[in-house]
């Protein structure tokens, strides 16, 4: 992909998807980003030392591909690194940062160029996000970060769209499943914090690491991307519950102020109970709330093992 001819006033994007055990999925992923509408200089896929033959399908498939095997699973956050290091070696402009399970619209990236374009000193950029299977049902639309229960909430998860979410406008956060990054962000703001062991978090610490820095965060409604949910980890389960609570403890200590504290703990702690009888009756367990607890509880003392043990990493 290094060879094509990239216009002089054109930015010159690379593309990082980040694969594990997808392989239908990344090839779709691919199947349409090669019918973007936008020139790409680049396309990466970090495959995290996948087990399903996602490897050789890709090599057969897309051999233009620039592949990066790792010798383990990194995780997500380090493992978009890697691919994020890659296109920095090139002479890329621009990065366009797409998850393995994204199925992109064809002029999606062409709108978030124009927004990169057109708003002095935008950062990042992300698009608008559906349900794959329900395909007018939102399941992005950036995000806000209050501080109550869960730090942080999308806005029009699980809505349908009705035209409410239509505007390029700056957020809190984008969900990193579909967004640009510039180069200049990239090398001033770093890369995605490792430390955020397991599922959610990475992207909205890097939003606010790239507001912080003095750029904008920008969530472009015109452009539109499709995502396939797993069911790779149950939305109530201990492990979600446990990982995604000590998560954003990691969170909190990074970027709250005593206020954000208080009214997260507040919020947080008078939840669990509710949690709790909510599993019961609805689920007949109370596991997630007890993940919660003891995410609570691990994140404040800084005690990773418990994660890294889950994630069948070594400490």
């Amino acid at each position: 992909m290094s060879d094509v001819k990239i216009e002089k006033n054109v930015k010159k994007v690379a593309v990082v998807i980040l694969n594990w055990n997808r392989k239908d999925n990344v090839l779709d992923c691919l199947k349409h980003i090669y019918e973007l509408d936008y020139p790409l200089y680049q396309v990466i896929v970090v495959d995290n030392a996948s087990t399903d033959d996602s490897v050789a399908a890709i090599r057969q498939q897309y051999p233009e591909v620039v592949l990066v095997v790792n010798d383990r699973n990194y995780g997500a956050p380090e493992g978009k690194n890697i691919g994020l290091r890659k296109a920095l070696e090139s002479e890329m402009d621009v990065v366009f940062m797409v998850d393995n399970d994204i199925v992109v619209a064809k002029d999606s990236l062409s709108q978030l160029m124009k927004v990169l374009d057109e708003i002095p000193n935008a950062g990042t950029v992300g698009a608008k996000m559906y349900d794959y299977s329900k395909p007018d049902i939102l399941l992005s639309a950036g995000g806000i970060i209050d501080f109550t229960e869960n730090v942080s909430r999308g806005r029009g998860d699980c809505e349908k769209d009705v035209g409410k979410f239509e505007k390029v406008e700056e957020v809190d956060y984008l969900w990193g499943g579909a967004m640009i990054a510039t180069r200049e962000v990239l090398e001033k703001v770093g890369l995605f914090d490792t430390e955020y062991l397991g599922y959610w978090f990475e992207d909205s610490d890097y939003s606010v690491r790239v507001r912080k820095a003095g750029y904008k965060v920008i969530f472009c409604g015109p452009s539109k991307v499709w995502h396939r949910p797993h069911k790779t980890i149950e939305q109530f389960s201990f492990r979600k519950k446990y990982l995604a609570t000590r998560n954003a403890i990691r969170f909190m200590k990074k970027h709250a102020t005593a206020a954000n504290w208080a009214k997260y703990l507040f919020y947080a702690v008078a939840g669990i109970p509710y949690a709790a009888i909510q599993g019961l009756i609805v689920r007949g367990s109370m596991m997630g709330a007890i993940g919660k607890a003891l995410g609570i509880i691990d994140g404040l003392l800084n005690n990773d093992a418990r994660a890294l043990k889950m994630l069948g990493k070594r400490e």
